[in-house]
């Protein structure tokens, strides 16, 4: 089996009168970089395509697969959730935003301040992620078991089926750590550096009597996030 994490393409966090905005459409940019790829990821077929409810989510999916009756929509895919900024200006967003990465690694698993704590986020993740995986005949092998709780079992249903997921940077770092079995830290999708409309394919591959799930592909079709703090030759 094989599932596909694609983060949504650059969103519009400054509104045109120099707010923030924390349910963010594309920008120009964004959208044509989703828009590129109805001739690749477009043409490929996925048994299910999952779609946060987020603006930008909604609207990468729709560049790429046309209307909304191509895919389902699910809340649990929402990024971690922020204040609310609509009444800030941009600059003062952007301060806020600054001091809080600036925060004590401890001080991260309350989350943003005012917005969701971190362990409501990964209960509300994993929880969709695991319920999602049993629908497709995807489940845990011996969920209690410290040694191999890792293990999934695989109905003959879910052989060779493949699925997509268009969420965000948080929600895909804690799928990736929930399916790669990395430790549960509140900075993990800073570790992932996965960038605007990057892909990561993951397979199903087997291991003792049980699977696990295997990185195929980092980052594919992505598009800088300079946030992330990596180098760009070329500024959104």
């Amino acid at each position: 089996m094989e599932l596909v994490l694609l983060r949504h393409a650059q969103p519009a966090w400054v509104t045109a009168q120099g707010r923030g905005d924390s349910n963010p459409g594309l920008t120009a940019l964004g959208t044509e970089k989703a828009s590129e790829l109805r001739e690749t990821l477009g043409r490929e077929d996925f048994d299910s395509i999952l779609v946060s409810s987020y603006r930008r989510c909604q609207q990468t999916a729709q560049a790429i697969f046309g209307g909304p009756e191509n895919w389902q929509t699910e809340e649990w895919l929402k990024e971690i959730r922020l204040p609310d900024f609509s009444q800030t200006p941009a600059e003062q967003v952007h301060k806020f935003f600054r001091d809080a990465k600036k925060r004590r690694l401890s001080e991260w698993w309350q989350g943003i301040p005012g917005g969701e704590t971190f362990h409501d986020f990964h209960s509300r993740i994993t929880t969709g992620l695991l319920n999602h995986l049993e629908s497709m005949g995807v489940s845990r092998m011996r969920p209690g078991n410290k040694e191999d709780h890792h293990l999934f079992e695989i109905s003959p249903k879910a052989y060779g089926t493949r699925h997509l997921i268009v969420s965000h940077l948080g929600t895909t770092g804690l799928i990736l750590s929930e399916l790669l079995h990395l430790e549960l830290v509140p900075w993990v999708w800073e570790s992932f550096c996965l960038d605007w409309n990057g892909a990561v394919r993951l397979e199903t591959t087997k291991v003792a009597d049980g699977y696990i799930f295997s990185m195929r592909k980092f980052n594919e079709f992505g598009h800088r996030d300079p946030s992330l703090g990596l180098p760009s030759e070329v500024q959104p």
